[in-house]
């Protein structure tokens, strides 16, 4: 049935069935549970992770990053002339570790 073809009988009858239960402003006199915040009035409470997410942010934010540029131009003068050797032994832990740690985030 297509919903933009109503019968003439019904066009402009339409009314709720019980009434409305729901206001649309809090300025009705309405009595407020005990504690809870004033009608209008929105309120945020974080959790402890949450608040240790944010010091760590900002403690990120705020923190000078160490000059690695010795260390990188090392690197790329080992990788281009063929002297870079891969310590696979120390790979391997290190991808076992890490599959590991994603392990743990999904129990």
């Amino acid at each position: 049935m297509a919903i933009d073809k109503i019968s003439p009988g019904l066009a402009g009858n339409a009314q709720p069935v019980g009434g409305n239960k729901f206001k649309a402003s809090g300025s009705g006199g309405e009595k407020q549970p005990q504690g809870a915040p004033p009608v209008g009035q929105d309120s945020v409470s974080l959790t402890p992770e949450a608040q240790r997410l944010s010091k760590m942010q900002q403690s990120l934010a705020t923190t000078p990053l160490p000059d690695n540029s010795a260390r990188l131009e090392a690197l790329k003068k080992a990788i281009n002339d063929g002297s870079y050797q891969v310590d696979s032994e120390r790979l391997a832990a290190n991808i076992s570790r890490f599959e590991q740690d994603i392990e743990t985030l999904y129990r």
